[in-house]
């Protein structure tokens, strides 16, 4: 029996064809246009193969955060660190303010390394960046 193949090597095979057959044949605003497709389509993949180690990273740094790990799930940890955050629980100068913008700072990294790669690289080299992610 013939195996299909994945949804990995499926995006790859598209981002290819795109970038280097059909991207060089294009001009003006439909080569802009397939470029932000390109783009799309691989934040997506990085995404989606990252996902699991994302959560998993951002589950790590809320236990950190309260002090215990929790079963409930992403979202509801999410908005419960969010209902914290509005309600002042993180109090100004404390060791759990300090952990709180630990958190918050990871988490916008490991999203950075997905969507824009380029920015995150420019701070880490210190052009312009407050600090060093």
């Amino acid at each position: 029996m013939k195996r299909r193949p994945g949804a990995d090597a499926l995006l790859d095979a598209a981002l290819a064809t795109l970038q280097e057959d059909l991207l060089p044949t294009l001009t003006g605003r439909q080569k802009f246009l397939a470029a932000m497709i390109a783009r799309a389509v691989s934040v997506a993949r990085q995404d989606i193969a990252g996902a699991h180690e994302s959560a998993q990273a951002e589950r790590n740094s809320l236990a950190r955060l309260y002090g215990q790990p929790s079963d409930d799930d992403l979202a509801t940890l999410r908005k419960q660190l969010a209902t914290d955050i509005r309600a002042r629980k993180f109090k100004p100068g404390t060791p759990d303010e300090n952990k709180l913008i630990d958190h918050v700072v990871e988490t916008t990294a490991a999203e950075l390394r997905i969507t824009n790669t380029k920015y995150l690289a420019q701070r880490q080299r210190g052009r312009g960046a407050e600090s060093a992610v």
